[in-house]
């Protein structure tokens, strides 16, 4: 059932304020928990708990992973929520008698199980809201972390010299509590998930399956573990510089505050621009830029304030820019992939990454102690470097994944059958292959001989008719029509009283004259081509032309592509060449696409369209494609620009009812047969479908995979298009039928393209 536009926008509000309050206590829990520990502990047992907080982490994640499996994350995220703040009442019960059991569990604690709870959250958005809503909420859902932990760090200051620790715990498990009531007004996903129990698919088996979500568990645990290394540094630096535990405390507070006003600022400045105008791999990709910059900094110039520099960085970019990228490279993975997996990637990865950041400074404190800050942020540089080749595999991965949600996901109609890989393509070539043998056939019907159709010379056939042939895009040498027969004079007569025929404007006679000549021969091609402009004739003339396609595609294509040739002329020969699956055709319409006439234009589209799919090995020039449509787009645009400035009082015709409005449902139609020609066709047919349903999400999803294949200069100019409800909706979709027949089609099914044509005709002439 969609949501209506009032409780998406309660349900937006809702993750905006569970995120402050998330957030908020999340920032005043980590300066207490590393000034509580540092209390009662020495700074070189920090590799040590870190380890252990990490090792608890992963086994947490596996429990929470089976549980986010049997129920969704909306309805597990309230209980999680509720578990934490548990966890802080045990914690302020034990801090009065026993101070340092408590900081150990604190720092276990906020470290293990918080971030289990922040994945939790971001689990529920991303299913939540459809890709394109999550890319325009989650930088406001950002802000709203922001402010939280600005609000947050605030607390911890000045909690941290007004308040006792006990009660700074007591305040953390109450807006755990609050969180817990809040996180149920979120609502659970509007799309169509997988019932619990219908895949049994490990998530070691989803990995396997998947290197998508195998490069970002890689980025998630290289991130940790340059986090970790320089986290150690930082706070070793810390602990060196303050003695006591009030100053810690007051330190870390501050720090934590000066991290979310920075965090604040970059998040409402600059995390709408990168994710808009960079995309998501770049935005992403932010985190182990920064990461290997500023540990060369610190590096080069050692010192508390450079270590701060660093980590402070970090820590920055990692929740604004890069959290903002990375989980909405979650939102088009499908729900029976993303709850398995997500958590153990979330969690799992950062504390697998955290807890090898925290053995190897173990490590290299009990070998080189008076060395082991260089030696660590040397590591944490080239773990930085490491990731950022990772974040470059990212962007297909999550094109891939929005290809795959349509057609797998909530979009499938259930009368579509989709498909493996091996099953389209085997598909495939038998259609390649049926098709060759037509055009066998159509060569056998001009007169070649038997030898002519042998094994080496059916080859040359395919060749001189115009068949595709990889030689030909190879780059190697061309067929060579062989020498022609010479002509007997008797002949020349026949020829000659056929053609007296064929301009007799007689169309008894007209007719007679094509069916002695069958198949017609190479000297009345032209002729006939000529009878296309007469209504009266034109039907035969196409069926002869037909017959001898192959072999004279040079003379068709010159006379569509000629602009002197009468216009009628020109779209019926369109019609015969949609029929030859040849890349001598395809480029011929390709040409046409610049055509003046938007029949025309539409006509050689849908030739191309056709001819694709009986030839999947031809190969569409991109470049002119894409310009014809981004053309295309930017007329349409102007028409409807100008038409729904129009005052309603002056006219009770709905902007789509109207002539210009047609025109712009028309040259969508025309749009998407580009596309449908150069892109693949299945999940772009699914997207086509999507924009014109009313479930928003599913709209989502179909923009989102539009805006992540289009170049970006057609993508500006059919923008305004694609998001027009009054274009897109089912309403518009139900009155005309263009740009529906292209997305009702199953994937691999043939479009009735010379019907959609007859309905443009139909249309045009209402106008």
């Amino acid at each position: 059932m969609t949501d209506s536009h009032d409780e998406m926008r309660k349900a937006a509000w809702a993750a905006v304020i569970v995120s402050a309050v998330l957030i908020g206590q999340q920032v005043a829990g980590r300066a207490l928990r590393d000034g509580f520990f540092l209390m009662h502990f020495p700074a070189s047992t920090l590799p040590s708990v870190m380890t252990a907080a990490s090792i608890l982490s992963v086994a947490i994640v596996f429990g929470t992973a089976r549980l986010l499996r049997r129920f969704a994350p909306w309805k597990s995220l309230p209980v999680f929520f509720a578990g934490n703040a548990a966890l802080y009442a045990v914690e302020w019960a034990v801090s009065g008698s026993a101070p340092r059991v408590a900081a150990a569990l604190l720092y276990l604690h906020t470290t293990s199980v918080g971030a289990v709870v922040v994945s939790g959250f971001w689990s529920v958005v991303n299913e939540r809201f459809d890709p394109y809503a999550a890319k325009a909420l989650v930088a406001r859902i950002g802000i709203g972390a922001s402010i939280g932990g600005v609000l947050g760090g605030l607390f911890a200051w000045g909690g941290a010299s007004a308040l006792e620790i006990p009660t700074l715990i007591l305040v953390l498990a109450s807006l755990n509590a609050l969180c817990a009531l809040a996180a149920r007004r979120i609502g659970g996903p509007e799309r169509r998930v997988q019932p619990a129990g219908e895949s049994h698919v490990s998530a070691l088996e989803i990995f396997q399956e998947t290197p998508y979500l195998r490069h970002l568990a890689l980025l998630v645990a290289l991130a940790a573990f340059t986090g970790a290394v320089y986290d150690y540094v930082f706070k070793a630096h810390a602990a060196e510089r303050f003695s006591t535990g009030p100053e810690l405390v007051s330190f870390f507070a501050l720090f934590y505050l000066s991290l979310s006003v920075a965090t604040l600022v970059v998040q409402n400045l600059l995390a709408r621009r990168f994710l808009l105008g960079l995309g998501l791999a770049i935005t992403v990709g932010t985190l182990p830029g920064i990461g290997a910059a500023f540990g060369l900094i610190a590096l080069l110039a050692p010192g508390i304030w450079t270590a701060g520099l660093m980590r402070g960085g970090t820590s920055v970019v990692e929740s604004s820019l890069y959290r903002s990228g990375y989980e909405l490279l979650y939102t088009p993975v499908l729900p029976e992939k993303k709850r398995p997996t997500k958590t153990l990637i979330d969690v799992g990865g950062d504390k697998l990454g955290g807890a090898a950041g925290g053995a190897f400074a173990f490590f290299v404190l009990g070998i080189f102690p008076g060395a082991a800050s260089p030696i660590l942020m040397s590591c944490g540089i080239a773990a930085a470097v490491a990731a950022l080749f990772v974040t470059r595999r990212l962007h297909q991965g999550y094109v891939s994944s929005l290809a795959e949600s349509l057609r797998t996901g909530s979009l499938s109609a259930a009368d579509v059958e989709t498909l493996d890989a091996t099953t389209q393509q085997t598909v495939a070539n038998t259609i390649v292959a049926m098709e060759r043998n037509q055009v066998l056939g159509e060569l056998a019907k001009t007169g070649a001989s038997a030898s002519f159709l042998g094994r080496d010379q059916l080859l040359a056939g395919l060749r001189a008719s115009g068949a595709t042939d990889a030689s030909q895009r190879n780059g190697r040498r061309p067929y060579v029509d062989p020498p022609r027969q010479p002509i007997d004079p008797a002949e020349i007569d026949e020829t000659v009283g056929t053609i007296v025929e064929l301009r007799s404007g007689d169309p008894v006679r007209i007719v007679a004259a094509l069916a002695r000549n069958n198949p017609l021969p190479d000297s009345l091609v032209g002729h006939v081509i000529s009878l296309l402009d007469d209504d009266s004739v034109a039907e035969a003339a196409s069926l002869a032309l037909r017959k001898v396609a192959p072999a004279n595609t040079g003379a068709l294509l010159d006379a569509v592509l000629h602009t002197r040739t009468p216009l009628d002329t020109r779209r019926r020969v369109c019609e015969i060449l949609s029929r030859l699956p040849t890349q001598r055709c395809a480029d011929g319409l390709v040409l046409l696409l610049e055509d003046h006439d938007f029949e025309l234009r539409f006509r050689a589209a849908a030739g191309l369209l056709e001819i694709v799919r009986v030839n999947a090995r031809l190969r569409i020039p991109r470049e002119p494609v894409f310009e014809a449509a981004e053309r295309e787009a930017i007329d349409c645009a102007r028409r409807w620009r100008y038409q729904t400035s129009v005052d309603p009082r002056l006219t009770r015709v709905a902007p789509s009812d109207s002539s210009t409005g047609k025109r712009v449902l028309q040259g969508g139609a025309y749009i998407f047969s580009l596309l449908l020609s150069v892109l693949d066709p299945d999940p772009l047919r699914l997207a086509i479908r999507a924009l014109a349903s009313t479930n928003s999400s599913e709209r989502g999803t179909g923009l989102e995979y539009m805006g992540n294949v289009l170049p970006p200069g057609l993508r500006e100019a059919v923008w305004p298009l694609l998001t027009d409800p009054r274009l897109a909706q089912g309403g518009v979709r139900a009155r005309s039928q263009l740009l529906a027949d292209l997305g009702e089609q199953a994937p691999l099914g043939p479009v009735d393209l010379a019907a959609l044509r007859r309905r443009i005709d139909a249309q045009r002439n209402q106008l």
